[in-house]
């Protein structure tokens, strides 16, 4: 799966159906003062309310990239754009609920990825590497009976890119449902698999057709899920 540079962004990207372009920048690499003349009353005064600096400026900047990149899709002026939200807080364009240009973004670490797709609901999630602290108790909270016995069965050197490839998998399955957290993740594969997937369980956590592994940069998971 390729990933681009939001720089690299063509002046005007034409998706096929069925298609999905992944972007990704580094928040603080960017000067968030470029974007905030593009943003809605609403996102400054967000902007305004953030409590930390680095907090503020990474919110500018990301919404400024995806207004930027939504307006090259769309052919428009990227402050023309008008956002509305699902009962749980997924953004969508207001002029184009559920059909057409879908996208969806998650961030982590300075990093952040924008996912815009024809044709379908997607959801992103990337989440940067680290160490957890008790990793089998943590794995109990999101993962289904089976999934967790099949879990502890793995060396302990397999267990932390297991955790991740599971929780990056199943965060962007429920970003692509538009209920986040708010929806039990244990049983989410079982229902995903419902919607038109193939092949078995671990065809399901691992890749195909509406769910796939990668790797945005050094030291980051993610995955990518269409609905």
């Amino acid at each position: 799966m390729e990933i681009k540079h939001w720089r690299d962004l063509p002046e005007n990207p034409s998706p096929a159906s069925g298609s999905c372009d992944l972007w990704l920048v580094w928040l603080d690499e960017e000067d968030p003062g470029t974007f905030l003349s593009i943003l809605s009353n609403d996102e400054k005064l967000r902007v305004e309310r953030y409590r930390y600096p680095q907090s503020a400026d990474r919110f500018a900047v990301a919404r400024g990239i995806l207004r930027t990149l939504l307006g090259r899709y769309r052919s428009c002026n990227p402050e023309e754009l008008v956002f509305s939200y699902g009962l749980h807080g997924k953004p969508e364009l207001a002029d184009d609920p559920g059909v057409g240009i879908s996208f969806n973004v998650s961030h982590s670490g300075g990093l952040a990825v924008f996912a815009i797709a024809n044709g379908y609901e997607v959801g992103v999630d990337i989440e940067e590497f680290h160490q957890v602290s008790d990793l089998d108790a943590t794995a109990s909270i999101f993962l289904s009976p089976d999934e967790l016995v099949e879990f502890k069965t793995l060396a302990a050197g397999e267990k932390l890119e297991c955790f991740y490839n599971l929780w990056t998998s199943k965060e962007a399955i429920l970003k692509a449902y538009g209920t986040g957290f708010s929806r039990p993740s244990r049983d989410v594969f079982a229902e995903f698999r419902k919607h038109g997937s193939n092949g078995s369980g671990q065809d399901v956590m691992i890749e195909n057709k509406r769910l796939a592994l990668f790797i945005p940069a050094d030291g980051f998971r993610g995955a990518l899920a269409c609905l």
